[in-house]
């Protein structure tokens, strides 16, 4: 009987890690702007996305093994697809996030950033004719006033009169090279698995990156790092680009990718919190309704029948 009760909640653990693991990922990721802030302020963009994608190469490249058993090779195809993922979702929206966090709060471009999968729902409308239900139509129009409560702070008028801020500009870029990236990774994936995908998309991303990060001369500047830019890096790297990837990928591959994106509701939330406890970061009310509004948006975008459990069933496969 003794044995008995030892191997339940053993066993019960380990039903429920996954779950744990999809919760943590968006936790991380939340973290990750906070993390950005305090690195952007002490090294540009570029150097700051090389540095953390050669770190998170050598972590993805052993995992891959590990995992897989060898490395796949990918077709010419791939490597084109590898190529536009790593330009995009590592040169691109790296450097346009960084950038923007220079200027805007944590909090705040964490409520822009919610509002991604809005994005990629018009696009996918837009190039793909995918179909845009009652409920994706009316999380797209939730999410976007919330997001344009953020980013003029309930001043529109003021906004037309003046102009949108630099940094603002900056972080809707990174919202379009994310839902981008989020588009070409589904054709992507057709022949390579997500991690195969991530690992080498990582690789090229620093290649990519190396040559333009000479242009900023910061890398002399690295090795003067504060003790929180450091450990910030560290946490972007280690953290947001390789345990959080792993962890939500693991995630899909036991409850699928219809359950798994539920998860990353969190991710705003984190955000907004951490940013508000470990940065000292001002939640103003306009904000708050704006999260709010995205945030119920994304809920609704993630939204699918129960009766549609057919479809659900597949993605473990």
């Amino acid at each position: 009987m003794h044995d008995r009760g030892q191997t339940r909640p053993a066993s019960s653990l380990k039903a429920k890690l996954p779950m744990i693991k999809l919760f943590l990922a968006p936790v991380i990721w939340g973290g990750a702007l906070t993390a950005g802030r305090i690195v952007s302020a002490e090294l540009p963009a570029f150097t700051t996305s090389c540095i953390r994608f050669i770190i998170a190469s050598l972590i993805m490249i052993p995992a891959l093994w590990m995992k897989e058993k060898r490395f796949p090779k990918p077709t010419k195809q791939d490597l084109v697809w590898i190529f536009l993922l790593s330009l995009v979702g590592v040169v691109m929206f790296n450097a346009l996030l960084f950038t923007g966090l220079k200027t805007i709060t944590a909090v705040r471009s964490s409520v822009m950033l919610a509002f991604t999968p809005a994005v990629v729902s018009i696009i996918a409308f837009v190039l793909f004719r995918e179909r845009i239900t009652l409920m994706v139509g009316l999380g797209i129009i939730a999410a976007t006033i919330g997001a344009v409560l953020t980013i003029t702070n309930g001043d529109i008028a003021g906004i037309i009169e003046s102009g949108i801020a630099i940094g603002d500009l900056y972080m809707l870029g990174a919202v379009v090279a994310w839902a981008a990236y989020s588009i070409i990774i589904k054709s992507a994936m057709s022949n390579l698995s997500p991690l195969a995908l991530l690992a080498y998309g990582s690789v090229m991303g620093v290649a990519i990156l190396i040559p333009i990060t000479f242009f900023e001369h910061s890398w002399s500047t690295v090795p003067t790092l504060s003790t929180q830019a450091i450990w910030s890096l560290l946490y972007l790297s280690i953290g947001a680009a390789g345990l959080a990837y792993l962890w939500y990928y693991e995630g899909i591959a036991v409850v699928g990718s219809s359950k798994a994106s539920v998860f990353l509701n969190v991710e705003p939330v984190a955000a907004i919190f951490i940013g508000v406890v470990v940065l000292g970061e001002t939640l103003t009310v306009i904000i708050a309704m704006g999260a709010i509004l995205v945030i119920g948006g994304l809920l609704l975008t993630n939204y699918r029948p129960r009766k549609k459990m057919v479809t659900r069933n597949r993605d473990r496969g």
